[in-house]
């Protein structure tokens, strides 16, 4: 079995909320009274020695599998976990226990997703140290909206080759409940101290020790649904895997300040925003959902200034003849330093933080999914297969009608259909999966291009309309070159959107 395969119902799972925790703070968190109520796990507390076992070219990790053996009080335990099928917030993993005497026992990957990797007797002979985690731990047994949690709070230290790093985390595991509890349990708990949360496993430290190149930004992953998913399934695994490529990319945002991350960071926001929207009249009527809504926009506020100056200097630099002189260029470098340094300040914000916790709480668990009058109750369980053949041929009428008046309307109402644009393409990617014979991926590919042209053009129409803040810096214009360009644009547009009129819906 691969090792990304879906896991068997009867598969030992591992459901894990991982929270950073700002240095000097844990006193303030083990001192909340939800702790107090908490009982001790004395067992589970102490020093943890962990060595993780892979190949020299990391095999087990490119598969989505760690191995370690833990050392606690003179006993050893070997652990394998493999990835879930779904990427997202909350760790879900395969897991697999073994008392050991201290030596690799694999024998024990028999019917786990390691055994086909270990068959291999190559590869079963390169598989050494890798790198270590020492840990000291304090862990407790909360009871928390019916459900039960393991708290271990970790002050730790990852050492791969001649490289280390001290992290202090909290790892909420689910024990017994709804996993929507992990996340109202984290909330509880950062009104003590901010946390922050963290798609980080142990493991994942140590091999970004080892690997010591620059870290690549997370891209969006290809959205997976059943072809039986229910609208609130669809739903939750879609905004899942948006705000899980948020929060990947925010910690690179703050570690590197690379436009890269802050780029995909802000990808990630948009593809939730247009989730909510495409599913809003459909399951998020309720006030939670409003104050999400409001929530993320302030969000995508805080991003727009840094990200808006690292667009304009990359514009800047492909005038090569036509580019600022010097002293222009330090001016605008400076103003994006200070964006930045305003930005790492919102990330690091408690408010920000929070933002993300709420809504990583209501995409789990929020008032949205709660049992209400039929009509709610039905929307919940309406096939996401069908939601997707009304929601998106009721969007795609709509642009073809707008379309027909392009050269009539305001900048303004332009600028509305691109973004319309860009959540019908959002919607197209989230739902293909639903939709896969030959013919439906071949109109869905085609479908997508023009999408994308158009989102490119009326984006370009709407930089030459809005000019902005940056526009002293650009060699002057002369108005009818403007206007020549605002021609071309608009012809373009024009041609691109009578083909996507005449295109074959992917999903019909």
């Amino acid at each position: 079995m691969s090792a990304k395969q879906k896991p068997k119902q009867d598969e030992p799972r591992e459901i894990e909320l991982k929270l950073e925790l700002a240095s000097g703070m844990a006193e303030d968190l083990l001192a909340h009274p939800a702790l107090a109520k908490a009982r001790p796990l004395p067992k589970q507390s102490g020093q943890l020695h962990a060595v993780y076992f892979d190949t020299d070219d990391y095999a087990l990790h490119r598969e989505g599998i760690s191995l370690r053996i833990r050392r606690k009080k003179g006993k050893a335990v070997q652990t394998i976990k493999a990835e879930g099928p779904h990427k997202g917030i909350a760790m879900d993993r395969g897991e697999w226990e073994t008392p050991v005497d201290g030596e690799l026992d694999l024998s024990a990957a028999t019917g786990t997703p390691l055994e086909k990797l270990v068959a291999d007797k190559a590869l079963r002979a390169r598989i050494q140290p890798a790198f270590r985690v020492e840990t000291d731990r304090k862990a407790f047994e909360a009871k928390f909206d019916g459900a039960v949690i393991e708290m271990a709070f970790d002050r730790a230290k990852a050492t791969g080759g001649d490289k280390a790093t001290a992290f202090s985390e909290v790892e909420l595991e689910l024990r017994q409940g709804d996993a929507g509890a992990l996340f109202a349990f984290a909330r509880r708990l950062s009104e003590a101290a901010p946390l922050r949360l963290s798609t980080l496993a142990k493991s994942e430290r140590g091999y970004r020790l080892l690997d010591g190149g620059p870290l690549s930004p997370f891209r969006s992953e290809k959205i997976k649904l059943s072809k039986d998913a229910t609208c609130a399934e669809a739903f939750q695994v879609i905004a899942r895997s948006c705000l899980a490529q948020m929060v990947q990319n925010e910690s690179l945002v703050r570690l590197t300040q690379e436009p890269a991350a802050l780029h995909q960071m802000r990808v990630g926001l948009r593809r939730l925003r247009a989730a909510i929207s495409l599913f809003r009249a459909q399951l998020l009527t309720d006030s939670e959902s409003a104050e999400i809504r409001d929530n993320l926009r302030w969000a995508g506020q805080a991003l727009g200034a840094a990200r808006d100056l690292d667009v304009f200097i990359e514009r800047l630099r492909s005038l090569e003849d036509a580019a600022p002189d010097p002293s222009q260029m330090e001016e605008i470098e400076r103003r994006r330093t200070e964006a930045y340094r305003d930005l790492i300040e919102t990330l690091e914000s408690r408010r920000f933080m929070d933002v993300i916790l709420q809504t990583a709480a209501w995409i789990e668990d929020g008032a949205w999914r709660a049992a209400g009058e039929n009509g709610r109750k039905s929307a919940r369980r309406h096939s996401a297969r069908d939601f997707a053949k009304a929601e998106l041929s009721r969007r795609f009428k709509r642009i073809r009608k707008l379309a027909k008046h392009l050269r009539d309307v305001d900048d303004e109402e332009r600028h509305e259909l691109r973004i319309r644009i860009k959540k019908l393409r959002y919607g197209t990617e989230f739902f293909a999966s639903l939709f896969k014979s030959g013919k439906a991926q071949k109109r869905r590919k085609a479908f997508s291009s023009l999408l994308e042209e158009l989102q490119e053009n009326l984006g370009d129409l709407n930089d030459l309309a809005v000019g902005g803040s940056f526009a002293l810096y650009l060699p002057a214009v002369p108005p009818k070159r403007l206007e020549r360009q605002r021609a071309k644009l608009l012809d373009r547009s024009e041609a691109a959107l009578a083909a996507f009129a005449k295109a074959d819906p992917f999903w019909l």
